[in-house]
């Protein structure tokens, strides 16, 4: 027997509420990227779910299909009134309509968040010099996660600390808090059981942070930073990553009279415009919160150092409108790292040059063999003229002057009976006889005579 832990909801249409970040992933039915062929299913087409769904989906309120295979474990939502759903008796065979697997997305991921206004519209997208801590939902705003949001993985957090909260027909921290524990919550936020969703405690970004220090580490865990390309890079409150820039910094609690932020960004966007510096080469972002004002500037493209020059163009305006209250940091001139490869091929060869000059010395002043050899052969020119040592000589060969004759031919000696006439030994046999039996003659033999030595005397 097998088990489903399908449940099938209805639910009720959704109502934004203003200032709001919203859920940007979705498993909407009538979405053609939610399915593998990225096209919606046709009529009377087949349409099947994965088996291990572990998400919400939600069905249209009327459409046909042939037949339409739901997930084992899972949740289907279907709406609360005018729903009507047809079958196709068709008996071709047609390809099923398949939907894609959800996969979890981190509540604390920059990515997954697109702010909207009142009225539910999207606003410009964040440029690359607005803090990743003002990109996800910060305790002043309200959270959307739309009709049928995709699988959030909370991450094991502590807490979240928001405004409010829409899912679905639901609204109210209160409504999300007994949701996020019960069974069907389970499908939709992972790892989220122990989580607290508290209210923000400041109404005001001027007055208050965006979130407290530890949502930065948790937020910056799920970010990948580039490798800046220049020297000194800087690195802004609330970003994780080092940029190649210029940022401003003015405490405004050293201020007593109150600042009026929204004159000060009107005039000082009409100096940008006013600047040398072409804006369309430059990204750049106002925030003020906790009572401290930064800006930030970019360079839009590769970086050419046009951020700081705004900037520098811009200083003498802050230190006559804030005095000595502020600070400013600039990133250094462009630089480009050495990569892992290219770091490796310089250290072969600085290896390389420096063999080869340790071992030129060696051979100059502690052997006295080889330079002078070399020497040799270079004055001479035997190095060149030489043959190479390993060639090959033909014997057949009759224009080469190296080969030798082995075939030995005897004819051409004219007596091979006589022997090598030696000077010294020129004279007759009888001779040399005669003259040795007349040395014999001569020697005559004494007699022997006996002596006695009188020893009486």
């Amino acid at each position: 027997m097998i088990t489903s832990n399908l449940l099938i909801v209805f639910i009720s249409s959704l109502h934004l509420s203003s200032a709001t970040k919203l859920w940007r992933s979705n498993l909407d039915f009538n979405v053609a990227a939610n399915w593998q062929s990225n096209e919606l299913p046709k009529f009377g087409q087949p349409v099947q779910y994965p088996a291990k769904l572990n998400a919400l989906v939600e069905l249209p309120a009327s459409f046909s299909a042939g037949s339409i295979i739901l997930p084992s474990t899972g949740a289907v939502l279907v709406p609360e009134t005018d729903f009507s759903l047809n079958f196709d008796n068709d008996r071709k065979q047609r390809e099923p309509a398949i939907f894609k697997t959800p996969i979890r997305k981190p509540y604390y991921s920059t990515a997954n968040w697109q702010a909207v206004d009142s009225s539910g519209k999207a606003i410009r997208e964040p440029n690359r010099a607005t803090p990743h801590l003002e990109r996800i939902p910060c305790q002043y705003e309200s959270v959307s996660f739309g009709k049928v949001p995709s699988p959030v993985d909370m991450q094991y957090h502590s807490a979240i600390e928001v405004k409010d909260v829409n899912y679905g027909g639901m609204a109210g921290l209160d409504e999300f808090r007994r949701f996020l524990v019960s069974d069907l919550g389970q499908y939709v936020f992972y790892n989220g059981e122990e989580t607290l969703v508290t209210e923000g405690k400041c109404g005001s970004p001027q007055k208050c942070p965006c979130q407290s220090e530890w949502v930065l580490q948790a937020v910056c865990a799920n970010e990948e930073c580039p490798v800046p390309l220049c020297l000194n890079p800087v690195v802004p409150r609330g970003h994780c990553c080092a940029i190649c820039g210029s940022v401003l910094f003015v405490d405004l609690g050293n201020f007593a009279e109150n600042f009026d932020f929204g004159d000060f960004t009107r005039k000082l966007e009409l100096k940008i415009a006013l600047s040398e510096v072409d804006q369309s080469d430059v990204e750049y972002h106002i925030s003020v919160e906790s009572y401290a004002l930064q800006l930030v500037i970019i360079d839009k493209g590769e970086y050419a150092e046009q951020s700081v020059q705004l900037m520098k163009s811009l200083e003498p305006y802050f230190a006559q409108r804030f005095r000595n209250g502020h600070n400013v940091l600039h990133a250094g001139h462009p630089h480009i790292p050495y990569q892992s490869g290219q770091l490796f091929l310089v250290m072969f060869i600085s290896l390389l040059v420096v063999s080869v000059f340790f071992t030129v010395l060696y051979a100059y002043y502690y052997d006295d063999k080889i330079v002078p050899q070399i020497s040799a052969m270079v004055r001479n020119r035997t190095f060149f003229t030489s043959p190479f040592v390993f060639a090959r000589f033909d014997p057949n060969n009759a224009n080469d002057d190296s080969t030798v004759d082995i075939n030995f031919n005897p004819s051409g000696i004219e007596n091979l009976n006589s022997s090598f006439n030696n000077p010294m030994f020129e004279g007759n046999d009888k001779d040399v006889g005669s003259t040795s039996n007349t040395a014999e003659t001569t020697v005559e033999e004494e007699p022997y005579v006996d002596v006695e030595l009188d020893l009486t005397k």
